[in-house]
């Protein structure tokens, strides 16, 4: 920046020729100096001392006081050397006597890259260490607020936590928890930064209304614990604390699409030494959102009255889908799975886990209804998908919505275990009147033989064949005795008897009322065995 044009001129085009890829910039005075440095990036200023408007001396020191971290190099004669000397004093990189000839330029400047080079490596190194400092007191801590949560510290360790984050004696703790129905993020770099956003929100947010720390559970990653302290009490601040949770929720779910489960422990006035229960209470309301699944955000002192234990005694129930299943009656299994899910929560609601463990020990207890049917390996498959499909229930509607799926299962596997059965039993009882339909033989005959009762062989004809055993034998004969009469010259009493009418008028009779000719007639024409025999 020295005043006179030619030298700045060719101290520039020095600059350039050794820096190519650097940036130089020309100004006259002082002034102009600091207006290109408060709108450039600059790392490196030349500068005379003696300049109009401003002197080099006046420059720097405004510059100091405004801006980064700049090499000021200056460049002065013999006369001004006193000044030189004030200047190294207000923290001048070094400095140039005139006339400055170009090799000194290009080592300034390698001293310069030098200087920033080392610079860059120990703020690097600075950093690496302050952030493993961090991590560390972070471990410590982290570790030290989860032990707090469990009542596992000393007696001590309560002053160190109170004294470290300046808490409050009264307040409550918050329970934020990943729902298991939240997708897995896509790398682990996007969770690390949900982490670090959800932890810096929720601090953000307790803060507003009182002393607080936020941290991820030691045991449960997923899990976000607060402990919130404040002057005031819990009543005063609830509805505000409710609604800040719920826009927290919010929040996160736009930023990443994952979804929290929110939870109130109880107010406690010494809170230090009582944390660990109003945390046992949020973790509780947390986990009643399973039938609660419209709320995100759930106080413990909300849903307390409503809890109670519950103990199985459920046998009467678990018959009665027994029979519905053996019974094949889908309608009464809807029926009862509606009465019995609005039964359990009709007086109050039970602890998740003991419903969860309740309705895994139902179906167990009613899927010995198919035991039967399937070979003893199938079994154990389908009651272990049974008990863990409901066991991942996300919420009470889905936990009924499966365990009826289940039941429908176990019927139709009834329902189709049978029919193959019957279908077998239709076969073999169709095959025996095929080689034995010229015997005198009867309904009662036929069950015996096979040995099904007759009343169970007469439904499954027809079930199965949609008709009655008799019309069925009839119909066999019938186009056995049309083979007969197409095929042989026997006459008609003997073809009768041959297929097992006893009496060949009785033959007349149903062969005319089938065909509409006698069996004569149709021996005669030789025309109807064209027609189909129905």
């Amino acid at each position: 920046m020295d005043d006179e044009a030619i030298q700045r001129r060719v101290l520039a085009k020095i600059i350039r020729e050794a820096r190519p890829n650097c940036k130089v910039l020309e100004v006259k005075n002082g002034q102009e100096a600091l207006g290109v440095i408060q709108s450039d990036d600059i790392d490196i200023v030349f500068t005379d001392i003696k300049m109009p408007t401003l002197s080099g001396l006046e420059m720097i020191e405004k510059m100091n006081a405004s801006s980064h971290d700049i090499k000021v190099i200056i460049l002065s004669g013999y006369r001004y050397f006193e000044y030189a000397q004030k200047a190294l004093r207000l923290g001048v990189f070094d400095y140039l006597l005139k006339p400055v000839k170009e090799e000194s330029i290009f080592q300034i400047l390698d001293k310069v890259e030098t200087n920033f080079r080392k610079e860059k490596m120990t703020l690097l190194e600075n950093e690496q260490i302050k952030q493993q400092l961090n991590r560390t007191l972070s471990v410590y801590y982290e570790r030290l607020l989860s032990d707090w949560m469990s009542g596992e510290i000393a007696e001590f360790k309560y002053a160190e936590i109170r004294q470290q984050f300046a808490l409050e004696s009264r307040g409550l703790v918050i329970a934020a928890k990943l729902r298991d129905d939240t997708p897995l993020m896509e790398s682990l770099n996007n969770v690390d930064r949900m982490k670090g956003v959800m932890l810096s929100d929720m601090q953000e947010l307790s803060n507003s209304i009182g002393p607080s720390v936020s941290f991820f559970s030691g045991e449960d990653k997923s899990l976000l614990i607060t402990v919130l302290t404040m002057v005031r009490p819990y009543i005063e601040e609830s509805e505000k604390l409710a609604r800040l949770l719920r826009k927290f929720s919010e929040q996160i779910f736009e930023k990443f699409a994952v979804s929290l489960t929110i939870g109130i422990g109880e107010e406690r006035c010494n809170l230090v030494h009582e944390a660990r229960y109003s945390c046992k209470e949020a973790l509780t309301a947390a986990s009643f959102r399973y039938f609660l699944h419209t709320q995100d955000v759930i106080n413990y002192s909300d849903i307390s009255a409503l809890i109670r234990t519950l103990h199985y005694d459920y046998l009467k129930e678990e018959e009665l889908f027994k029979e519905s299943i053996r019974t094949i009656k889908s309608e009464q299994i809807v029926k009862l799975t509606d009465e019995w899910f609005a039964r359990i929560v009709e007086n109050g609601l039970p602890y998740p886990d003991q419903w969860k463990k309740a309705v895994t020990r139902m179906i167990s207890g009613v899927a010995g209804v198919i035991k039967d049917f399937v070979s003893d390996q199938n079994y154990k498959d389908i009651l272990h998908e049974a008990e863990m499909w409901l066991s991942a229930s996300s919420d009470y509607a889905e936990c009924k919505s499966r365990f009826l799926e289940m039941l429908l299962k176990f019927m139709d596997i009834i329902h189709k275990s049978r029919s193959r059965k019957h279908e077998s039993v239709i076969e073999t009882c169709v095959h025996y009147l095929q080689m034995h339909y010229m015997e005198d033989l009867s309904l009662e005959r036929v069950a015996n033989h096979l040995f099904f009762s007759p009343n169970y062989l007469s439904l499954l004809f027809k079930n199965h064949l949609g008709m009655t055993f008799s019309k069925y034998l009839t119909d066999l004969r019938i186009k056995k005795g049309i083979e007969l009469l197409q095929n042989s010259s026997m006459k008609v009493y003997e073809v009768a008897t041959k297929i097992g009418f006893k009496d060949d008028k009785y033959f007349y009779r149903v062969f005319k009322s089938r065909f509409g000719v006698t069996p004569d007639e149709y021996r005669r024409n030789n025309h109807m065995h064209k027609k189909k025999w129905s």
